[in-house]
């Protein structure tokens, strides 16, 4: 039976509800909406897989990068509602056009993040763009795995400890696997997201049917987090609104993203990416504030992988050094702020905007009163 020493050690990754060859183990959020795995102790038989599979009893050591670059993809179209460069769409386009399917994190009609599989170009761009909030995996592993069974390329993109949990999950390495992480600041509460989407529904009076968490239409260094009604749009800057100052502050993320198991090149996956922030003051002529991808190759499938797309895409050659210098994600992780335990204490009795005056600084630098 799974046990971790705490909640503390959970990624919600689920591998281990993948694994358990009964279904005793299923994912239920606790009470900051969290998904942990919770086993029905009467139909466990204590085999073991679980333990075997969870990533966290089994965490990567650090290794050494085969090569970084700043990269973007050249159609300017896609890098406009990408969240960075582009690049994880020429990924994603050369599986498929090898009859690969590709898995990712979309939105579904409830507005909810959860991990789907697409198998044509035309579906693709529900997977492109950053979605700030943990996606459901549900049991997409075991629908990778039947996949790569029947001998289909899988190109898988999510978090890292979710591309830990597949590989832990798969046990042996298929040559028809590529994976592709993204450098994540933490997974915010599926539960604060929910509540943020009532919240602006109650404002407007209609239900909220959109959201873009990184709309570059002002650029992408002046991105914008976006929500829009049928008739009403709400948002600000990234660093303004309401939803992602909670997240960038670290108030709103799981536990266990306070000390990450998978940065620092200690990533699964065939090629990590991110923003390439910094870009503007390091290479400057590379910059044009449509996005820059930060690339990072991991594996020799991760550099086939690159140079099989490398004609669309303008590369320039960096290192790790540069790419984490104002990318702190990178290579670190940033602690949980001290007012978490009582922002997810007092959650369900204000709303968001009440609960950023009361955990965050105001412009004055002043605190606002607590609870």
């Amino acid at each position: 039976m799974i046990e971790l020493s705490s909640k503390q050690n959970c990624t919600g990754c689920s591998a281990c509800a993948n694994i358990c060859p009964r279904g005793c183990i299923r994912m239920t959020a606790d009470e900051e909406g969290f998904l942990y795995p919770v086993v029905n102790e009467e139909m466990c038989m204590d085999c073991g897989l679980c333990e075997n599979v969870c990533p966290m009893l089994h965490k990567p050591q650090q290794h050494e990068l085969l090569a970084v670059y700043g990269a973007k993809n050249n159609d300017d179209a896609v890098r406009f509602t990408s969240s960075s460069g582009g690049m994880f769409t020429l990924f994603a386009e050369a599986i498929l056009k090898q009859g690969g399917v590709v898995v990712g994190a979309a939105l579904d009609e409830q507005l909810n993040v959860q991990h789907v599989l697409v198998d044509s170009i035309a579906d693709l761009p529900k997977l492109r763009g950053s979605k700030y909030v943990q996606s459901k995996i549900g049991r997409i592993y075991s629908e990778v795995r039947q996949i790569l069974r029947a001998g289909r390329k899988v190109l898988f993109s999510g978090t890292p400890c979710q591309i830990a949990g597949l590989k832990r999950y798969l046990v042996k390495p298929s040559e028809n696997l590529l994976t592709v992480d993204v450098v994540c600041h933490g997974v915010p509460s599926p539960k604060v997201y929910q509540k943020h989407l009532r919240e602006l529904a109650q404002e407007a009076g209609e239900p909220v049917v959109q959201v873009k968490f990184r709309d570059k239409a002002k650029g992408w260094k002046q991105g914008e987090t976006l929500f829009f009604t049928e008739h009403q749009r709400f948002g600000a800057s990234k660093r303004q609104e309401t939803y992602m100052r909670l997240f960038l502050n670290n108030i709103s993320i799981r536990p266990s993203c306070g000390e990450c198991a998978f940065n620092n090149k200690r990533s699964l996956a065939d090629i990590t990416i991110a923003d390439y922030w910094g870009i503007d003051k390091q290479f400057p002529k590379f910059d044009d504030d449509k996005g820059v991808t930060l690339v990072l190759v991991n594996s020799e499938a991760g550099a086939e992988l690159l140079a099989q797309v490398k004609d669309k895409a303008e590369l320039l050659p960096t290192d790790f050094a540069k790419g984490a210098e104002y990318n702190v994600a990178v290579s670190k992780s940033l602690p949980l702020n001290p007012k978490r335990a009582i922002f997810f204490e007092h959650l369900d009795e204000y709303t968001l905007k009440e609960m950023v005056e009361r955990c965050l600084e105001d412009k004055e630098g002043k605190m606002k009163p607590l609870f």
